[in-house]
C-alpha cells in the first residue's frame, strides 16, 4: 500500500529559512510539499519514475538519502518538479520503516532488531558514537555550535578514490574529509588531490568530487592553522587530541604564557594565584586537578586563559576585601585607646604595602596593572589612573594619555602613585630603533639583546619604501638603568639612528 501525506510550509518556517540561508521567496522550493511512503526500497524508486514521468523534474534539486544516508541515518528520496500551472513543489519518498526513524529517531531502529537480538545494529549508531567523542576536550558552548554547524547544516558528498562516498558540511576541507575516514590519515596528512590535481589543504570540496589524501610517515602532523580551516566538529576534535598527547610539554608553555599574560591584563598578581590557600579554590573553578592540567588545556585550545581568569576573578576580589577588613579591624584592635608618650615623641610612619612594586597613595592591597601604552619601569615618574573594575592603571607621567589636559578633565580619578623598595624582577616594556635598513643588522641588534642578558617576549620589523627600518622589541627589563644601558648598547649599532619608548 501507498500512503501519501500533503502539506503547506508554515509562514514562520519560510522566513526562517529565508533567513538563514539567506534566500528570496523564489528560492523556497518546498512551499507545496507531498510525502509518499512505500513498503520497499524499490517501490521507492519506482514512484521516483512515475513522478519525473507526470511532472518535468527541476535539476539540482533531487537528493538520493537512501544511497547516501545522513550521518544520523535519515533515509529519503528528495525530489523537486514543476507543477501543472507552474507552481514548483517538492516530494519525499521513503519506505515505512524510514519514515518511522524520521519521525521517532534513534527508538524507532528497536522495532526492526534482526531475529529479536539487534543484531547489525550497530552501524546505525556511529553517529551518536561519533558526536560522543567530539565531545571531548571541547567545552560546551564550542561543543554545541559546532554541532549546529556539523548536523544542521547543508551537505556534500565527495568520494574515494575506491568509490567510497563520504559526507561533509557544506564548505568542507581536505582536511576534513582525511579526519573524516581516520584521525591517522589526517595526522600523517601532507598534501591532498582533487579530481586528479593538487590542491591547497584550504580547498572547498563540490559535491561529486574524487579526493585522495596524500600521506607519508615522517609528516610533523597537524598544524595549528587547521583548526580554522576544519569546518566538521570531528576534525577540529581530533586536531585538538593529537595536540593533547602529543605537545604537552609545548601546551603548558603556551598556556602558562597565555595565563600569566591574562592576569597582567585584569591586573592580578600571578603570587595571589599561586597562594597554597587560593590555589585548591582556583582548580575547583576551572575543574582541572592540577595547575599544568589547566595549562596544558589552554594551550591545546580545549579551554581559554579569558574563561580562566574570569572564573577565578571575583573570588580573587572577595578575598582580597575580606583581607582589607581583617587588616583594619587588626589595626584597630592593636591602637592603644591613650598615648602614654610624651607629645613631642615623633610618630613612626606608617609601613605602606606595594602591590607589584606600586606603593598607591592611601589606599592598601589595590589592584594594579601596568598600561600597555608607555609601559613604566621602575625609575620612570609614574601617576595613576582609577579603572572602572581593574584597579589603578599605572602609566609614565609623559604618556599622551596622562597628559595635563587629561587630568583635568577627571581629576578625581588621577591618583598619586610611586615606586617602592619591593619591586618586582621583571616589568614588560617596548622600545623602538629606527635605522637605516643594511644587511646583518637585525642579526647585531640580537647580538646586543643577548650580551645585556635581555628577555625578548616579541620582535617586530618593517622596512620602508625609503630603506629605512622601524624594530620593534618588547622585552622585560628589571629597572630603568638597565633599559638605558640597552638604548646606549642598541645606539652604538652602525645603521641605528635613533632609539625611544613609544608612548601613546
Amino acid at each position: 500500500k501507498h500512503i501519501v501525506y500533503g502539506r503547506m510550509k508554515h509562514p514562520y518556517s519560510i522566513y526562517r529559512k529565508m533567513f538563514s540561508q539567506n534566500k528570496s521567496l523564489d528560492e523556497i522550493f518546498d512551499l507545496f510539499a507531498f510525502r509518499v511512503v512505500v513498503d520497499t526500497v524499490s517501490d521507492c524508486y519506482n514512484v521516483l519514475g512515475v513522478i519525473h514521468d507526470l511532472y518535468k523534474p527541476i535539476l539540482g534539486r533531487f537528493k538520493d538519502y537512501i544511497g547516501t544516508p545522513k550521518p544520523n541515518g535519515y533515509q529519503s528520496l528528495h525530489t523537486t518538479v514543476m507543477g501543472n500551472e507552474g507552481i514548483p513543489f517538492e516530494v519525499q519518498i521513503r519506505t515505512t520503516e524510514m519514515h518511522e526513524i524520521a519521525e521517532y529517531g534513534v527508538a524507532a531502529h528497536w522495532k526492526y532488531k534482526q531475529n529479536g537480538q539487534g543484531a547489525g545494529t550497530e552501524g546505525k549508531y556511529e553517529w551518536v558514537r561519533r558526536l560522543l567523542e567530539n565531545q571531548e576536550g571541547a567545552d560546551a558552548e564550542e561543543f554545541i555550535h559546532s554541532l549546529k554547524v556539523d548536523m544542521f547544516s547543508d551537505e556534500v558528498f565527495v568520494f574515494t578514490p575506491n568509490g567510497d562516498v563520504q559526507n561533509l558540511p557544506a564548505g568542507a576541507t581536505p582536511i576534513d574529509f582525511a579526519y573524516a575516514i581516520h584521525s591517522a590519515v589526517g595526522n600523517r596528512m601532507i598534501g591532498a588531490k582533487v579530481n586528479n590535481r593538487i590542491v591547497t589543504l584550504d580547498h572547498v570540496l563540490k559535491n561529486g568530487d574524487i579526493v585522495e589524501i596524500l600521506t607519508s610517515k615522517n609528516a610533523k602532523g597537524p598544524s595549528r592553522d587547521w583548526m580554522k580551516i576544519a569546518k566538521s566538529n570531528e576534525a577540529r576534535s581530533k586536531i585538538r587530541q593529537w595536540f593533547k598527547k602529543e605537545k604537552r610539554d609545548e601546551n603548558i608553555a603556551n598556556g602558562r604564557s597565555a595565563f600569566d599574560a591574562e592576569l597582567r591584563h585584569c591586573g592580578i598578581a600571578m603570587k595571589d594565584v599561586l597562594d597554597p590557600e587560593f590555589l585548591p579554590v582556583l582548580l575547583k573553578k576551572v575543574a582541572y586537578p592540577t595547575l599544568d592540567d589547566l595549562y596544558a588545556a589552554i594551550g591545546y585550545g580545549g579551554f581559554t586563559a579569558q574563561k580562566a581568569v574570569s572564573r577565578i576573578q571575583g573570588e580573587l576580589q572577595r578575598r582580597q576585601q575580606q583581607r582589607q577588613q581583617e587588616q583594619m579591624l587588626a589595626e584597630a584592635v592593636a591602637e592603644p585607646k591613650e598615648d602614654p608618650k610624651p607629645a613631642d615623641t615623633p610618630k613612626q610612619p606608617k609601613a605602606v604595602k606595594s602591590e607589584q612594586g606600586i606603593i598607591v597613595e592611601g589606599l592598601d592591597n589595590c589592584l594594579v596593572k601596568f598600561s600597555k601604552c608607555c609601559t613604566p619601569v621602575p625609575g620612570d615618574d609614574i601617576v595613576g589612573f582609577i579603572t572602572r573594575g581593574y584597579g589603578v592603571s599605572v602609566h609614565r607621567a609623559d604618556c599622551p594619555n596622562a597628559s595635563e589636559e587629561k587630568r583635568k578633565e577627571q581629576p578625581d580619578r588621577w591618583i598619586h602613585v610611586s615606586w617602592g623598595t619591593d619591586t618586582n624582577d621583571s616589568y614588560p616594556t617596548t622600545i623602538e630603533a629606527v635605522c637605516k635598513d643594511r644587511l646583518n643588522l637585525l642579526l647585531d641588534i640580537s647580538s646586543a639583546l643577548s650580551t645585556t642578558k635581555t628577555f625578548v617576549l616579541g620582535l617586530n620589523t618593517r622596512s620602508t619604501e625609503d630603506g629605512f627600518a622601524i624594530i620593534r622589541i618588547e622585552i622585560q627589563i628589571k629597572d630603568g638603568a638597565q633599559l638605558s644601558t640597552l638604548m646606549n648598547k642598541l645606539h652604538q649599532i652602525s645603521g641605528v639612528l635613533q632609539v625611544n619608548r613609544p608612548v601613546g
